[in-house]
């Protein structure tokens, strides 16, 4: 049992998420549920749509947890985003947060979209979770490309 809380440990202490394990499963899902992505810049800017802000409005739908973080996947497989817990209090996160587009057999072309983000959330009072983007990024997580 000592090894495998020295692995977690390790791992945690890897990641740079000395703070991620006070966030809990609860937390993490009300990030998913309730993020205003239309509060940063990301993939979803060019196809926003009237009352849609979430994960789910924009069909990602495929939900993959991780220690610090968790990926959300587009339902046709096409599109990633996700984040990395960096730290936590009890009011706001300060999350890494990446945006990828997928290739998929058939496609014509290699996408390219790939764009990763220093962001600052916090949850407003009818509970949307809203992201500002910090310019300098953090330690462990810097902003690409740098104008993102």
């Amino acid at each position: 049992m000592k090894l495998i809380n020295l692995f977690a440990l390790a791992a945690l202490a890897s990641s740079g998420s000395s703070l991620a394990a006070s966030v809990d499963a609860s937390e993490v899902d009300g990030v998913i549920k309730n993020s205003d992505l239309t509060s940063s810049s990301n993939s979803v800017g060019p196809r926003r749509l009237p009352g849609k802000s979430t994960f789910a409005d924009y069909g990602f739908v495929r939900v993959k947890r991780a220690i610090a973080g968790v990926e959300v996947v587009r339902d046709d497989k096409s599109w990633l985003m996700g984040f990395r817990i960096v730290s936590a209090n009890p009011t706001s996160l300060r999350l890494c947060f990446y945006d990828r587009a997928l290739g998929r057999p058939g496609d014509v072309f290699v996408p390219t979209y790939n764009t990763t983000s220093a962001l600052f959330i916090s949850k407003t009072q009818r509970g949307a979770w809203t992201a500002k983007q910090v310019p300098a990024g953090f330690t462990n997580c810097k902003n690409y490309p740098e104008e993102a």
